[in-house]
């Protein structure tokens, strides 16, 4: 047999290995964005002092209390990752062509990764951690929120791309496509206000901060019952709208779009146990894994919509005896 031969047989061999480790990429993703919310949950943004990327000077600093060990534990999660994107980028030129979508992907993902860590120092440099409420540090978290899912869907779309299916092309002029499109732009929505909420209950139960004579956190704590309002109503909009994309499409409607629903319910009950238990630790990090999973699965039922308008199949008669 000849090398090239036995090039030709490894490849598809190959090829499902680097799919598995997409989706271990993506899960490594999710855990990191989840440290993240543990350490604006647990105000440890500052547990590393004002330098970055060292830790308090020192690529491995003593660990004197609890917020160090959180934000240098969240920052070695992000330098593993950042050292898993390496070898995703040379995955995917290694097993795929230039050309192939697949390539393309993974650099978009990366940028994203590279946006991610750039707005993370910048929230350290600028000192938008604790119990800082400014501007900056608001428009900051948004659009830390709005890149993380950004970045979520790039590896998403690498894994679906790496396993040779196409890439499909969302256009409003397709009923289907809106119905999606709706869902995405409200799961957006819901963790933007999601964001906002998280940053006004850190500056209302800090002890440092006066909220009546900090504007910023006078408006912030004013307007945090937008969210759980905002979830209720997207929620089931959210829910509508999947119903409705599976009254269209019928047997050709994707199967994660139960997921979604599923994950729908989970976070309603997750949602109001959050608010009863006063925002304990526990519950936001699962909200936020629900969230990071109810994105994912929305995602990928956008990618295996059919390509052209369906209309479910109507009930099959009986044949005559």
């Amino acid at each position: 047999m000849t090398a090239e031969a036995v090039t030709a047989v490894r490849a598809p061999d190959a090829r499902s290995r680097f799919r598995l480790y997409v989706w271990a990429v993506l899960g490594l993703t999710v855990a990191v964005i989840v440290s993240g919310d543990i350490v604006q949950a647990t105000e440890s943004g500052a547990g590393c002092g004002e330098s970055w990327p060292r830790c308090d000077g020192s690529l491995v600093p003593a660990i004197g209390d609890a917020g160090t060990a959180v934000e240098f534990t969240h920052r070695m999660a992000t330098t593993l990752l950042s050292l898993s994107f390496v070898g995703l980028v040379f995955g995917a030129w290694r097993y795929f062509r230039r050309e192939h979508p697949v390539w393309r992907a993974t650099l978009v993902a990366t940028a994203f990764l590279v946006a991610e860590i750039l707005i993370g120092a910048a929230l350290v440099l600028f000192g938008w951690v604790e119990d800082d409420a400014s501007w900056g540090r608001v428009v900051a978290d948004g659009l830390h929120v709005v890149n993380t899912f950004l970045l979520l869907a790039a590896v998403t779309i690498v894994a679906w791309l790496a396993a040779d299916r196409p890439l499909p092309r969302l256009r409003l002029s397709r009923r289907p496509d809106r119905l999606v499109i709706a869902a995405g732009a409200t799961v957006l929505l819901i963790a933007i206000t999601g964001t906002i909420n998280s940053l006004a209950d850190t500056l209302y139960l800090s002890d440092s901060v006066d909220v009546d004579a900090t504007p910023i956190a006078a408006i912030l704590v004013t307007i945090r019952g937008v969210h759980p309002v905002v979830a209720v109503a997207g929620g089931v909009a959210i829910v509508y709208l999947t119903i409705r994309l599976t009254e269209l499409l019928g047997e050709a409607a994707p199967r994660p779009i139960s997921l979604v629903q599923v994950i729908i319910g989970l976070q309603f009950v997750v949602g109001v146990l959050n608010i009863l238990l006063l925002t304990p630790l526990e519950t936001q990090v699962i909200h936020l894994i629900l969230a990071d999973a109810l994105w994912i699965s929305l995602l990928l039922v956008a990618l295996a919509l059919p390509s052209r308008d369906q209309r479910p199949r109507p009930a099959s008669s009986p044949t005559p005896v």
